[in-house]
């Protein structure tokens, strides 16, 4: 073993790639979000994809006992399909384990990508307060993973964009009027004096573990970009809603649908109310209904990310996006469903989370290279429900009504009891 000193650190040596500019690798592939870019991505941009999973969260599913609405199919029986409909043959798959640094390296170097989109994550809140198991595990694959891929770009590749997927829930528990883009300078009073921080974040605290490795997360990506020179952009990502995109929408594509959750372990909000809706179960809304979370469409966040791989990054430049359209409270979100089917029915349970309750309605400043999406929110809001109620509705025999309650309790006391 050698060591080859590059810049301002020293890296275990080999030679530096030149990249592909027609490669795009998306890690966490075979999820709700990774399958449904790489599958959009390769059809509209003819671009190659390279779709890169350790397929673990098909075990986290079984384990907490999870559904999917559509049967999900193997990432190779979904590639085929996608071959046979299209016709093209720009779209592939890697079984990579992003917990080994040997294996991130390799996959890399082998296919030398322009863009890595790391979406490849244990997404869930309630997984992640489940168990002191689940928790550790969060971390584990959230920022040892992410580590692993930085390290590989920064040994390999520092002409690689890097967009990591973050979380708009990262402030969740931050009580401010504003969440702007990047870093500002603020000012604060103590003890009867005024004082300033300058150039840093909005202070960003979570009310999960899944939330807190996103802030992680974050700082990670700011520390590299500066420390290495890599071109990284963060995503801070609302909560997704939809099933399906145009590729994948028709009755006749269902071999290419998404991973579709839900339950309550897995699946978002809209979710999992449009599925009840269907099979004529009560919305369960958490608590009194007022707690607010940002909102967007799978369809505009795709739309979204073809414009992202193709934003100009420098190098050393941390650019951050927030990626989403409404902010709606929980109890807006089920009275929106029921004006669109008045058979529905609005049902207020236990709230099972320790969710902050803020004084202040934040503006959150969007990139103009995404402000498109902004227009007509409520007309197309309606389109996306009616969509996802159609498509929803092919499945209805699917559906478990049962494993949409809660079940994860945030106070492990609490849990234990019930």
């Amino acid at each position: 073993m050698h060591f080859v000193k590059a810049e301002s650190v020293i890296f275990m040596g080999s030679a530096m790639i030149e990249t592909n500019d027609n490669m795009l690798m998306i890690l966490g592939g075979d999820g709700y979000l990774g399958w449904t870019l790489g599958l959009a991505l390769a059809n509209r941009t003819g671009r190659q994809v390279v779709l890169v999973d350790n397929l673990i969260k098909r075990r986290w599913e079984e384990e907490a006992g999870a559904k999917v609405l559509v049967p999900l199919r193997s990432p190779e029986a979904r590639i085929a399909e996608y071959e046979r409909i299209f016709g093209k043959q720009n779209l592939s798959f890697e079984n990579v384990e992003l917990l080994d640094p040997k294996a991130v390296e390799k996959v890399i170097a082998k296919y030398r990508p322009a863009v890595v989109i790391n979406g490849a994550q244990q997404p869930s809140a309630p997984f992640s307060m489940s168990s002191a198991e689940n928790a550790a595990a969060t971390f584990t694959n959230n920022i040892v993973g992410h580590l692993n891929v930085l390290w590989a770009i920064a040994h390999l590749s520092r002409a690689t964009k890097y967009i990591k997927l973050g979380s708009g829930g990262c402030y969740m528990a931050t009580d401010t009027d504003a969440v702007p883009l990047g870093k500002h300078d603020f000012a604060f009073e103590h003890e009867g004096r005024q004082h300033k921080v300058l150039q840093s974040f909005l202070p960003m605290q979570a009310t999960d573990f899944y939330h807190q490795s996103k802030i992680t997360d974050l700082l990670i990506d700011d520390l590299c970009s500066k420390m290495w020179g890599l071109k990284v952009m963060t995503v801070q990502q609302a909560t997704i809603f939809g099933a399906t995109v145009p590729e994948n929408h028709s009755p006749e594509r269902g071999g290419l649908a998404a991973r579709f959750n839900y339950d309550a372990v897995f699946g978002t909000v809209i979710n999992r109310f449009v599925c009840q809706a269907v099979v004529g179960h009560p919305l369960t809304v958490y608590g009194d209904g007022t707690q607010k979370t940002g909102l967007i469409s799978l369809t505009d966040t795709v739309d979204n990310f073809l414009k992202l791989i193709d934003l100009d990054v420098e190098a050393g430049e941390h650019l951050m996006v927030h990626n989403f359209t409404h902010r709606l409270s929980v109890g807006e979100i089920a009275q929106k469903l029921a004006e669109i089917d008045s058979s529905v029915k609005i049902e207020h349970v236990t709230n099972p989370r320790q969710e902050a309750t803020g004084k202040l309605e934040p503006h959150v400043e969007v990139h103009e290279a995404i402000r498109a999406c902004h227009r007509d929110l409520e007309a197309r809001l309606q389109a996306e429900l009616a969509a996802m109620l159609e498509f929803t509705r092919r499945y209805k025999d699917n559906i478990e009504p049962s494993i949409i309650m809660p079940r994860v309790n945030w106070s492990p006391r609490q849990a234990a009891a019930r």
